[in-house]
């Protein structure tokens, strides 16, 4: 159904989202939050897919830290229709400016939605990467502990979620998997690499007396060159000299 919006001595009606465009094109950004007024729910109407949502998203109120919710606002409870997929869920949050933004975005979506957007590790790091201030917090208590660990297969997928994290959210994310779980995730030169760059320093040292715990160190690093390979790679200067001792010291026994 056609919806109509006015401007000034100018009426129009309004029958798919790429005609929104183009109206929010030939108005002033200042008429944005006027017009979004007048189609309100209607919004559903003509912006139906998830494609169309970010193309709508990307052009209204497109000044620099102006907030987007009157735009959210009018899906309503039904946001859910055209936030299908991790990367639009992905591009939605690098587009809204602002904590409040992404927070009514977020609950707007809820865990379902959410964890149906995300299928594998990068669009989990991905989302994480584009939230603002204490939303990373929101975010993983929306979609849960338990949902974020399906994703933490190896030492790689490890390594590009601590990245993402605070160091209180690496400390937990930890304590939640377990060593156990963590040094099997490490299986070879690469995962430890990945495994070093995405740790908070203070966890590198920890790392490297469990894998000498769980007697892995020797396996994930067989040869002095691939030591020599780690030891380029993600560890600070006083770690480097700690793996190379331990590693000597394990090689003469």
């Amino acid at each position: 159904m056609p919806c109509q919006i006015s401007y000034e001595d100018d009426t129009v009606e309004l029958e798919t989202a790429e005609e929104l465009f183009v109206a929010l094109e030939l108005t002033p950004i200042e008429a944005d939050q006027e017009i979004l007024a007048q189609i309100g729910e209607g919004m559903l109407e003509l912006v139906t897919t998830d494609e169309q949502f970010l193309l709508i998203l990307e052009k209204v109120l497109d000044t620099r830290g102006a907030s987007k919710k009157p735009y959210l606002e009018c899906f309503g409870t039904q946001l859910y229709r055209v936030v299908t997929k991790g990367t639009t869920l992905c591009k939605a949050l690098s587009l809204l400016a602002n904590e409040p933004d992404q927070e009514y975005f977020l609950r707007c979506l809820g865990q379902e939605v959410i964890q149906k957007c995300i299928f594998n590790i990068n669009d989990l790091v991905e989302a994480l990467t584009w939230l603002y201030g204490k939303m990373d917090l929101l975010f993983i208590d929306l979609i849960g502990w338990d949902f974020v660990l399906r994703f933490v297969s190896s030492g790689r997928s490890l390594g590009a979620l601590m990245k993402v994290l605070s160091q209180e959210e690496e400390k937990e994310l930890l304590e939640r998997m377990g060593w156990s779980a963590v040094i099997d995730c490490i299986q070879d030169v690469d995962d430890l690499i990945a495994a070093f760059i995405g740790l908070e320093q203070q966890s590198d040292r920890l790392l490297i007396d469990k894998l000498v715990e769980f007697n892995k160190l020797q396996v994930v690093i067989p040869s002095v060159a691939e030591l020599e390979r780690v030891c380029r790679r993600g560890l600070g200067a006083e770690d480097i000299i700690y793996l190379r001792e331990i590693y000597q010291k394990l090689l003469a026994v």
